[in-house]
Order: structure tokens, then C-alpha cells, then sequence
């Protein structure tokens, strides 16, 4: 299975992580934590990972690809 080909159960929840990252990052309470540790499990834990060959060069092309403002970085 490609890298880059991402399901879209896959893509959703990584855009889910970093909704639930910036609302820890503005709230961080128990509650956001928590509701951030539940995604990031989910995404761990994704099937989808067991397919590929370098999981982290798939991470860093599944973030690009989730990003809401197209696959920008976030500027340094």
C-alpha cells in the first residue's frame, strides 16, 4: 500500500487531532486532554498503519495532507 494513499476515515481523523489539539492548546483543561488522548489513540491505533513501510514518512504526508489550509506549514 502507497504512503500517500490515505483513507478517508484516516484523513478526517487526523483533521479531529489537530481540531482536538488546538482546543486543548486553548483550554487545557482535564476534559480537552482527555478528548485529544481519545483521538490520538484512535489514530495510533488506526489499521491503516500496518501497511505501510516507514511510518513516520506516512505521518508526516498524512499531516500535510489533513491540514485545513491545504498542506501548508505552519509558518516558523
Amino acid at each position: 500500500m502507497s504512503d500517500t494513499d490515505f483513507p478517508a476515515d484516516l484523513l478526517e481523523l487526523q483533521r479531529r487531532w489537530f481540531t482536538a489539539e488546538a482546543d486543548w492548546a486553548g483550554d487545557p483543561t482535564e476534559e480537552t486532554r482527555a478528548s485529544f488522548s481519545v483521538v490520538s489513540a484512535e489514530l495510533y491505533a488506526h489499521p491503516y498503519w500496518a501497511g505501510v513501510d516507514n511510518r513516520h514518512k506516512a505521518e508526516m504526508k498524512l499531516k500535510q495532507a489533513a491540514r485545513p489550509d491545504g498542506g501548508a506549514a505552519p509558518a516558523a
